[in-house]
């Protein structure tokens, strides 16, 4: 597929320890950041997003959601990050007013819609893939042609050494727990009965 747009679901954000103001003063979560589900890994979904966009020239790029009540942003956050790893300003295009998965989705579907868009490629971890899917097969029913991108392959195609990374990621107990929250979104999905948890109560650290 050569998508018309690249979406970057968030992975959350943290406080740097010595940012400046407004979005610098945040960045991506890491690995080794996690909320109250695991691990979390935010900002290799955007260096995929990055590397997506390379390979993609004509390609948008949608960073999602918001930051609770700040002023600051996610989608601002990932915006800045993706500009320092080389994507131009113009093609990127923040859907600010999301929360959780499901809204991300819809929101990005949404301006895909006023874009006339019909090719999208959404990027997040390997563990939200499978969450994600559920979520278009039994809950939004997208209209538009999705793929299913899921960063770490990406950046082991791009970087060979980061299989390495990767598998020591997967032996944590935080990875471990991610997977097992997932996999009980995926069934509860599926079954009918999947309630979001309010961004508040996540608690990335």
């Amino acid at each position: 597929m050569n998508p018309d747009a690249i979406i970057i679901l968030s992975g959350g954000s943290v406080p740097l320890e010595n940012g400046k103001a407004g979005a610098e003063r945040f960045r991506s979560t890491t690995y080794e950041d996690c909320d109250a589900f695991g691990t979390l890994g935010g900002f290799a979904r955007v260096q995929a997003g990055a590397v997506l966009a390379g390979r993609f020239p004509d390609a948008f790029v949608i960073t999602t959601s918001k930051r609770g009540d700040e002023p600051v942003t996610h989608a601002a956050i990932q915006a800045r990050e993706l500009e320092e790893l080389g994507v131009p300003k113009e093609r990127i295009i923040l859907e600010d007013r999301s929360e959780n998965t499901e809204s991300q989705l819809r929101e990005s579907f949404s301006i895909a819609a006023e874009h006339g868009w019909k090719h999208l490629a959404v990027v997040s971890n390997e563990y939200h893939i499978p969450r994600i899917r559920a979520f278009c097969e039994h809950v939004i029913h997208p209209s538009i042609a999705v793929e299913y991108i899921a960063a770490e392959s990406v950046l082991m195609e791009e970087n060979p050494s980061f299989v390495g990374v990767f598998e020591e990621v997967k032996k944590t107990s935080a990875y471990q727990e991610r997977l097992a929250s997932e996999e009980r979104g995926v069934e509860e999905l599926e079954s009918g009965t999947y309630r979001a948890t309010p961004s508040q109560d996540k608690k990335e650290q």
